[in-house]
């Protein structure tokens, strides 16, 4: 699928905000999709992205292959140390990704492409951190340390499948490092309930 124009690298209005909508546009085109293969990755993808934007995490991990993993980021400069290269290792990240309340994301999707092995996303996504995370993980000083922050970027992400049909790794492209210009502050009456309830710890992080 291609939505026929560019896509601009800005936040969206909160009231369009919606977790579930690449899971959506993948469902979508699941409904027009024949090949065996195709569709065994388009419902594994959307198994996945559903269960990572309700920060279900037993669900997340049953859609991921234990064979082998391979999670890798390109752009920007990165301690690939800290990227899961195996089940277990990917096991602490989503944890960790959930537990941090960094799976608040609105992917806005400009194509999605599914092939025998791989499924690629070309997308501006948009996702909600504190501005303590915005911190230690972009680096990024923010004026409300306590606020929450829309960041808003350009990413292509490749999302790989064993033989079995479950996702084995994910390569993301970036175009660098973010910077002030992606960040916009949310007033807190726009604040989703699932930032302020963490399914794994109840609490805002």
């Amino acid at each position: 699928m291609y939505i026929g124009h560019k896509l601009e690298e800005k936040a969206i209005d909160m009231k369009d905000w919606n977790q579930m909508n690449v899971a959506d546009r993948a469902t979508e085109l699941l409904s027009i999709t024949t090949e065996p293969r195709r569709k065994q990755i388009l419902e594994n993808f959307i198994e996945h992205a559903t269960a990572e934007c309700v920060g279900d995490y037993e669900r997340l991990m049953a859609s991921c292959s234990q064979k082998h993993q391979r999670y890798e980021v390109y752009g920007r400069d990165i301690d690939r140390s800290s990227l899961p290269q195996s089940y277990q290792a990917l096991k602490k990240h989503y944890y960790k990704l959930i537990e941090k309340n960094l799976f608040n994301i609105h992917t806005e999707l400009e194509s999605l492409s599914v092939g025998e092995d791989s499924l690629v996303l070309d997308t501006i996504t948009h996702q909600l951190l504190s501005g303590a995370n915005v911190l230690t993980i972009l680096g990024i000083n923010t004026e409300d340390p306590e606020g929450v922050y829309m960041v808003s970027r350009r990413l292509c992400i490749i999302f790989i499948f064993d033989e079995d049909g479950l996702g084995c790794g994910e390569h993301a492209y970036c175009c660098g490092p973010a910077t002030k210009k992606h960040l916009t502050k949310i007033s807190p009456e726009q604040i989703p309930k699932s930032f302020r309830n963490n399914p794994l710890t109840g609490r805002a992080a």
